[in-house]
């Protein structure tokens, strides 16, 4: 459940907004549900439905406006706000009120009239409760809001009321809400406080609603909103935010799509001026926060949107787009802070505020630095990966600041490859932003001082500054990357180390998701898992598909490149040799076969060097992890039609033969057994919905054990607090009022007496709880989550999606097998061919097998089973030895 609270002027226009049809005649059966006494008059809680109420409903609530507004017209008292001065796009009517934005920490300000509070009480999508239900959640959250009073009489109540629609939405398919709308004028003429509410409780109305949420989630049997299950919430989009991406066809919020924006310059900086200046550079409007007292120290930022050169939408604090992208959390987790730094830093906070500031023009990869640095990045991630498991899954710290990196990585994927089209990336990004968020900022993984690693800030910068095309040639061009085919021999290339990227990225998230199970937090764990196996996978099969037509077309391709440039320097050749020195006679020039052949002739991608010694014995296919099946995957795809095994000596070609037909044989063996149901993702998903649904038959047992102890500690609590109130008025009672002080004297010893029964029994109900709570065998956090993966709906959509991802795999492994059948084919026909060869003629042939690997390498097919794919460029032979090439 959630609560959103809005400070205004004008209740009436607020209860009449809420009783009348809506500004899309959304409003359907709205009804007064709850409120003050005064309130819950018979005459005013019927239900309007249709145009034929809407004049009756408008009456009712201008009659309830009139009497919640009565204290303050009495008392004439005022409530003021510090609000934000009234400039463009700032405030504005909503809900039929004048809305008031509290003005930022440290901005300048006006004090208004500010005396109608509304908050709206949404339950999470697809969870419904009764009339009867929503009264007595709304009655306990105004209790513990402080607007009830207090039971000895020394705090007034406030008048308030609360009205429900139902489901929001034009067509009713958002979620199940309430309205309340109150006053902060108490009977008395006393105001409401909405900051202090008391030792103990968070400060703020907002953080107080929230705090009380998640209490109301538990007691009510509510589903836990995840970011309070799972630490670190996100902020959530204002109303106006979201007509606004509506009315602009946007698909997602200007929050949203800030969030991602800020996460991929964030990872890709490597210190906090680099990071100011990319945020400018890439279209965002960044605003410097100071601690009060100058401008020499800042303490926190907040970034705007921008569109077609102007600022749209509202400004967000880096800790509300995520507790991880905090000035703070960035200083902590994601550069070195230095004295040195924060003084450059405090340069480029003051250099301007990038109004008016463009996205630099996308270069593409020059030769030497596009390959050679995409080469280490797919090096560096991989070794980060292996890193991974030496992190135990129970460092919730470290993994947390991981998701982060991971989330970094794919927000700059969306950013290159999406833009305002979000797309799997850009879920992977928000999963793994979710994974990223902890509780309490000092339980974040803080690297030590010059042990903040790069990796992923040179991964996220080669996606933002080298963005490569990786889309099916059929598609429209766009702005997507600037290797072209037709004009660079490097695209091949560079397109087989982004998908080795992506592979490595993919197996990242899997690896937080496997952490996120150890931990107990399933929830999350599928979270991620359906979105790298659903959504990611997908897009690695669609690049896999785009490399096999493009490698079909690069012999094309390139050799008309390269025929072209030969051409152009046989013409300077020409001109040169044909050109006469003074004195000396014309003379034609001599072209060798090679150079006339290398200038015509096909070429293809260039391999590895050093496969010839490769060692014979090597891990199954079958045995790879995920990942490095996908590797494989990806190498036989490039080098399918460079296997030569005619220069390999005997006992490689044996020892490889013996292996290629076992290899053949398991992969068969194990596609077969795999088409049969038994996929290992099916099979896990079974095991997961067999462990949702033995869970689930104990799980109301145990929430019911958890509210029985929650309802015991509340009342504890309660009385301990009465008690000592009683305690204090007693004291100050004079003596001679003997009939008070007996009543307060009865009302503590009452007191006492519950409290010494509840505490009594206090062992045994926690005991009782406990012990329900580890028969579930979940974490309680887990408790909604598994209710919902037990649902038989849900259990037919997960065992669909297991099963397709199984039938991806199995198609990626018999496309795998036809080319080690292929290979196996190559080989066995060598050999039959070298046992037809007489000993004169094997002699022979091993002089000059061993003359060939003396003078040059024999080129390889591919690296060895788990190995990286390396794709080094070759510079194509010309025929540079006749020096007819130099112009080139």
């Amino acid at each position: 459940m959630i609560a959103k609270i809005r400070r205004g002027k004008k209740l009436s226009g607020l209860v009449t907004y809420l009783l009348g049809p809506g500004e899309h005649n959304e409003h359907k059966d709205r009804h007064i549900i709850a409120g003050s006494p005064t309130v819950m008059r018979e005459m005013w809680l019927e239900n309007f439905d249709g145009p034929g109420s809407d004049e009756a409903a408008r009456e009712t609530a201008l009659a309830v406006a009139d009497e919640i507004e009565i204290p303050r017209r009495l008392y004439g008292t005022q409530v003021r706000m510090k609000a934000k001065k009234a400039l463009a796009g700032v405030g504005g009517r909503e809900l039929g009120m004048d809305v008031l934005e509290p003005a930022r920490k440290g901005d300048a300000g006006e004090y208004k009239d500010a005396p109608v509070w509304h908050c709206v009480l949404a339950l999470t999508p697809g969870e419904v409760v009764s009339d009867d239900r929503w009264q007595e959640i709304a009655d306990t959250f105004m209790e513990r809001m402080g607007f009830t009073g207090t039971p000895d009489g020394k705090q007034a109540q406030a008048r308030w009321v609360a009205v429900r629609h139902g489901l929001s939405g034009e067509a009713g398919e958002g979620q199940d809400h309430i309205h309340i709308a109150a006053s902060l004028v108490r009977e008395d003429g006393s105001k409401v406080s909405t900051f202090d509410y008391g030792p103990g409780r968070a400060k703020g109305d907002w953080k107080r609603a929230d705090e009380i949420c998640g209490e109301l989630e538990h007691e009510f049997g509510l589903k836990v909103l995840a970011s309070r299950k799972e630490g670190g919430g996100l902020s959530e989009n204002s109303r106006a935010e979201i007509e606004r991406a509506k009315r602009l066809g946007a698909p997602e919020t200007e929050r949203e799509r800030l969030r991602r924006m800020v996460r991929a310059v964030a990872t890709g900086a490597e210190s906090e001026a680099e990071f100011v200046r990319g945020l400018r550079s890439a279209g965002i409007a960044i605003t410097p926060r100071y601690k009060s007292g100058g401008t020499t120290d800042v303490s926190g930022y907040s970034v705007r949107l921008r569109r077609s050169g102007a600022e749209v939408g509202p400004w967000v604090g880096g800790g509300k787009l995520a507790g991880d992208l905090s000035l703070t959390a960035l200083r902590e987790q994601q550069w070195d802070d230095s004295p040195e730094g924060r003084k450059a830093a405090l340069a480029a906070w003051a250099s301007g505020t990038g109004k008016g500031a463009k996205r630099p023009e996308e270069r593409g990869p020059q030769r030497g630095e596009g390959v050679g640095a995409w080469e280490r990045a797919s090096t560096e991630i991989e070794t980060w990966r292996q890193r991974l498991a030496e992190v135990p899954h129970g460092d919730r710290a470290q993994w947390a600041w991981m998701a982060g990196q991971a989330a970094g990585v794919f927000a700059a994927w969306s950013e290159t490859l999406e833009g305002d089209n979000p797309g799997a990336f850009a879920a992977a990004a928000n999963e793994l932003t979710r994974s990223a968020q902890l509780h309490r900022a000092r339980d974040r993984y803080r690297p030590s001082r010059g042990t903040h690693p790069t990796v992923f800030a040179d991964v996220t910068q080669l996606l933002l500054t080298h963005p490569i095309d990786v889309r099916p040639r059929s598609h429209a061009p766009g702005a997507l990357g600037k290797a072209d085919d037709a004009v660079t021999e490097m695209a091949i290339a560079m397109l087989v180390l982004m998908l080795v990227l992506l592979i490595m990225a993919i197996a990242i998230a899997v690896e937080i998701a496997k952490a996120h199970r150890a931990r107990g937090e399933l929830g999350r764990a599928l979270a991620v898992e359906h979105v790298a196996h659903q959504r990611l996978d997908p897009v690695r099969a669609e690049w896999e598909t785009e490399l096999e037509d493009r490698r079909h077309q690069w012999d094309r391709d390139a050799a008309d490149v390269f025929a072209a440039a030969a051409d152009r320097a046989a013409q300077r050749g020409i001109a040169r040799a044909t050109t006469p020195e003074p004195g000396q006679s014309a003379a034609q020039p001599k072209w060798s076969e090679k150079a006339v052949t290398a200038a015509r002739g096909s070429l293809t991608p260039p391999a590895v060097p050093g496969g010839d010694q490769r060692k014979p014995l090597r891990a199954f296919y079958t045995e790879l992890p995920p990942d490095e099946k996908a590797g494989m995957q990806v190498v036989a795809l490039v080098d399918d039609h460079n296997l030569n095994p005619r220069g390999w000596p005997d006992d490689m070609l044996d020892a490889e033969r013996a292996h290629l037909r076992d290899e053949v044989g398991l992969l068969s063996e194990d596609i077969e057994a795999r088409r049969a149901g038994n996929g290992p993702h099916t099979l896990q998903t079974r095991a997961d919905i067999a462990e949702a649904i033995r869970a689930a038959e104990k799980i109301p047992a145990a929430q019911q054990a958890q509210n029985a102890l929650d309802a015991d500690t509340r009342t504890v609590s309660k009385l301990t607090r009465q008690r000592g109130d009683w305690a204090e008025e007693l004291k100050n009672t004079p003596r001679i009022k003997l009939r008070a002080r007996a009543a307060l004297q009865t009302e503590i010893e009452k007191a006492d007496k519950q409290l010494r029964k509840l505490i009594e029994r206090e062992p045994t109900v926690r005991a009782a709880a406990q012990a329900a709570a580890e028969a579930t065998g979940v974490d309680a956090r887990e408790w909604n989550t598994m209710l919902d993966q037990a649902d038989p709906q849900r259990q037919r959509q997960r065992l669909s999606e297991a099963r397709d991802k199984d039938l991806r795999e199995i198609n990626e492994d018999d496309r795998y097998l036809r080319h080690l059948q292929r290979e196996l084919t190559l080989v066995e026909s060598e050999h039959d061919r070298r046992a037809q060869l007489t000993p004169e003629q094997r002699a022979r042939e091993a002089r000059t097998q061993s003359r060939n690997r003396t003078t040059k390498p024999n080129m390889a097919r591919g690296p060895e089973a788990g190995a990286t794919p390396q794709m080094p460029y070759q510079e194509p032979d010309l025929g540079r030895d006749n020096d007819q090439g130099h112009g080139l």
